[in-house]
């Protein structure tokens, strides 16, 4: 049985380009270890019980200093890749669902990472559960998701119940899991802003490499990691979208990313 963790991040455009939802994947062999390697580096730190530990600097208690937070940070996600915890994540261009409610924004994200999610499991002939971050907006497209799947552009559905077993929310705090899955989601969402010029390209050129091996992937005929279409999935698809430069926005986010890895590293997500 598996565990998907879900979370938003960059909900408007001022606070980056693309709309970014996604988390982690956890084996059940894997939760164990994730939980020991949170609470390992919330004790170096110096976090105490009932403090959030978050992605963002301005979440940390006041005795915890920036550089503690950040080698926490670092270590954690160097902890994670070495555990073989997947990630799958989302991204819209804001300028191209402008027109959409956040509702239905966050509610088409659901859908694109329950549909990455399942064929996951079809993949490893595994069922598993799928948990978001608490948003009491979000429970009927839960049940919905559950009764009737993925409707698609025929009109009919996929159903999803015969690998993801159960639909519900957490919330920060319930879990070391939550603070696991809150800050691979920021550093995605840092590195990402940064590949659309809002960071700080030495900083995301040292986060990436290690974040880039959570991402799901699978070898191809030559036997190189690729995401595109796995664990990264930009919506829509590039061949859906009509426009050019915003065509162009996608691709310069996919090549920044890819040049923030190293080469040693299996490669960052594809355009596609």
């Amino acid at each position: 049985m598996y565990t998907f963790l879900v979370d938003e991040t960059n909900k408007d455009a001022g606070q980056g380009e693309f709309f970014i939802v996604g988390g982690l994947v956890f084996r059940e062999d894997q939760v164990s270890d994730v939980h020991a390697a949170v609470a390992r580096q919330r004790r170096l730190a110096g976090y105490r019980p009932g403090e959030s530990f978050k992605f963002e600097t301005n979440s940390r208690p006041a005795h915890v200093t920036i550089e503690q937070h950040r080698e926490a940070k670092r270590e954690l996600i160097s902890d994670l890749s070495d555990l073989g915890v997947r990630m799958i994540v989302s991204v819209v261009l804001h300028d191209l669902c402008r027109n959409q409610t956040y509702d239905e924004r966050m509610e088409w994200a659901l859908n694109t990472l329950a549909g990455g999610y399942r064929k996951l499991l079809l993949d490893e002939g595994e069922t598993g559960i799928m948990l978001m971050d608490r948003d009491n907006d979000r429970y009927d497209h839960l049940e919905y998701l559950h009764q009737h799947g993925l409707r698609i552009f025929t009109g009919n559905h996929v159903r999803v119940d015969d690998r993801i077993r159960l639909f519900g929310m957490t919330s920060d705090n319930a879990s070391h899991l939550s603070s696991a899955a809150d800050i691979c989601l920021g550093a995605f969402r840092y590195c990402a802003n940064t590949a659309s010029g809002r960071g700080r390209e030495p900083v995301a050129r040292e986060m990436f490499p290690n974040l880039a091996k959570l991402v799901w992937a699978k070898p191809n005929s030559q036997g190189e990691l690729r995401a595109g279409g796995l664990g990264y999935l930009p919506r829509p698809k590039r061949q859906h979208i009509a426009v050019s430069w915003m065509r162009d926005r996608y691709d310069n986010l996919a090549d920044g990313l890819n040049s923030y890895v190293l080469p040693e590293v299996a490669e960052a997500p594809s355009r596609n």
